[in-house]
């Protein structure tokens, strides 16, 4: 009996609870991700194009339009334009690196098929491509420059997964010298 009348209270107790505390609806706020504004002249795909291996630091400065930070190690300078891109100048020896770093959401492409990395590796077991031979596989796709050096250039390609296809090319023959997918 004792057992009945404490199972009662207990239920009576839960009820009493559930009224009194009831069933709030609990309003999702969304936050609105804020669109970050890019820092100097221009975005990183068009700097890199306006910049020049042969360009002194103070050149790359007015044409980004800031100073970019040295490395506390090296030579090294980078220029981050927001929180995604930016663009490095390091040396390997006397041979200057510009190397862009992009968001890639910003460039991806619904509309490329890369290769597979077989049809890759063939065309470079081939005699190598040119830049245009590639951009006639991927049927009229331009890549985005991400790199310069005195002797190579350096495109990638975006696909709507975010896979990404890299080639550098070298100045003087125009051919592929290196091909990878990331």
């Amino acid at each position: 009996m004792n057992l009945k009348r404490n199972l009662i209270w207990t239920m009576i107790s839960l009820c009493a609870l559930g009224l009194t505390t009831g069933c709030a609806s609990e309003e999702v706020v969304e936050e609105k991700k804020e669109e970050e504004t890019p820092k100097g002249n221009c975005v990183v795909t068009e700097c890199i194009k306006q910049i020049e291996t042969s360009n002194s630091v103070e050149e790359i400065n007015d044409i980004i339009g800031f100073e970019g930070t040295k490395s506390d190690y090296s030579e090294e300078r980078t220029w981050k334009l927001d929180s995604k891109n930016w663009i490095t100048l390091k040396y390997a020896g006397e041979s200057p690196i510009l190397q862009a770093t992009i968001d890639k959401d910003k460039i991806k492409n619904e509309n490329i098929k890369l290769p597979t990395s077989s049809e890759l590796q063939t065309m470079l077991n081939n005699g190598s491509f040119t830049y245009e031979e590639l951009v006639d596989k991927l049927n009229g796709i331009e890549g985005i420059l991400d790199s310069k050096t005195t002797k190579s250039v350096g495109y990638i390609w975006v696909d709507k997964n975010k896979r990404v296809l890299s080639a550098t090319f070298n100045n003087e023959s125009g051919k592929c010298t290196i091909a990878s997918f990331r």
